[in-house]
């Protein structure tokens, strides 16, 4: 994709993947290692893409951002640079999620994550603060008018304005295994309002 070709021209790029499962976990880590040659075609360093459990509620209610998760020297699971998710996320310019609006009682706390990852300031790559708004990109699945209306009323509490994508526009990466509608699908970028 473009997106993918500019993240690479830039340079230095990290990725971190979460989930909260022991088995999501292990089947990132999989992922990681069978997509290695695909990773160093495109320029980047496989050691750049780290795994990491994120519980939203860790991050939304934590004060300083405190490393407090596992790491790599106590479980391999979790990256090669012993990432931590909690780190990571403080640290990222974007966060790119998919499929998590599907439990009300976990909305709260996504949503307030999402509020604080847009409300802290944007670090370059070398650690300087450059003015530009981060972003949160959502592709979720609407499953259901209740819950995903309890996530647009608490996005609009906390100050986050969604802009919803048309997906004419965005292309099929693996057409081969889509076997679901996409009127099934709500595609956001989400920012503080201002």
């Amino acid at each position: 994709s473009r997106a993918q070709g500019r993240v690479v021209e830039k340079g230095d790029v990290f990725v971190h993947l979460t989930d909260y499962t022991e088995a999501c976990m292990e089947n990132m880590v999989y992922n990681v290692e069978v997509n290695e040659s695909w990773l160093k075609r495109r320029g980047v360093d496989p050691a750049s893409v780290t795994v990491g459990t994120l519980e939203w509620s860790e991050y939304a209610q934590n004060e300083n951002n405190m490393v407090f998760s596992q790491t790599a020297e106590s479980n391999p699971v979790y990256g090669s640079h012993g990432a931590n998710s909690i780190h990571a996320l403080s640290n990222a310019d974007v966060i790119l999620a998919a499929d998590v609006v599907y439990d009300v009682h976990s909305i709260p706390d996504l949503v307030s994550t999402v509020c604080k990852f847009l409300s802290s300031p944007w670090k370059s790559t070398n650690g300087n603060q450059n003015g530009e708004e981060k972003r949160a990109i959502f592709a979720t699945t609407f499953r259901n008018q209740t819950t995903f209306g309890l996530f647009e009323k608490e996005l609009d509490k906390k100050g986050i304005i969604c802009d919803y994508l048309s997906l004419d526009d965005v292309p099929f990466v693996f057409p081969c295994y889509f076997r679901q509608p996409r009127s099934d699908v709500r595609l956001c970028t989400m920012k503080l309002k201002l």
